[in-house]
């Protein structure tokens, strides 16, 4: 028997690409969309008083040298989410309107990205780091998982570095105080709700 083979870039290549800000947004809005479902996966009813997600977007008018960082304290990267992580168009969080697609997102719009996790196996605490690159193979490169500290607190913190020349980089706000606005916007249902970290 044959199976059919994954061609991963075409597969973002053809993804749609953004016709406005809100589009362009997209990807960072997947990454936070992302830290606010493992926050609640983590703490459940407490995740008001005891979730965090934090963002920092540096933007600039000419759009040189962008970078944005999402990090959480949930649950990160344990076994069934590296799982769906390494599984293009996963139905991981389908009964919470997951995609499976907000990855691919990530390497269709930033040049770079660079993740580090912290999470719970057992009774010990386990980091993964590594690279994450649009390729035809080894899309994750410089991969460790190590032991980490007991007191180290569980989470995930992925940074973006450029956005690339396909439509994000036209698209993308240029101002900070317009990328606060639409994150504000696209978020605001989750941050007047009672489960929002």
């Amino acid at each position: 028997m044959a199976s059919l083979k994954p061609n991963l870039v075409k597969r973002v290549e053809r993804l749609p690409k953004p016709t406005d800000v809100a589009d362009a947004m997209q990807p960072l809005f997947e990454a936070i969309s992302n830290a606010i479902h493992s926050t609640q996966a983590k703490f459940g009813e407490n995740v008001a008083r005891l979730g965090r997600v934090h963002v920092e977007v540096s933007i600039n008018r000419r759009k040189e040298n962008v970078w944005a960082v999402v990090e959480d304290n949930g649950v990160g990267l344990d076994a069934a989410n590296w799982e769906a992580f390494t599984t293009t168009d996963t139905d991981n969080k389908i009964d919470i309107g997951g995609k499976g697609v907000g990855r691919l997102l990530w390497l269709d719009c930033f040049s770079q990205i660079e993740v580090a996790s912290v999470f719970a196996e057992d009774d010990t605490r386990k980091e993964r780091t590594f690279k994450f690159a649009l390729s035809m193979e080894n899309q994750i490169t410089d991969h460790k998982l190590e032991n980490a500290p007991a007191s180290k607190p569980t989470g995930f913190r992925a940074r973006f570095n450029g956005l690339k020349n396909n439509g994000y980089l036209a698209k993308f706000p240029g101002r900070k105080e317009y990328v606060f606005q639409h994150i504000t916007s696209h978020f605001l249902p989750t941050f007047i709700g009672g489960r929002c970290p």
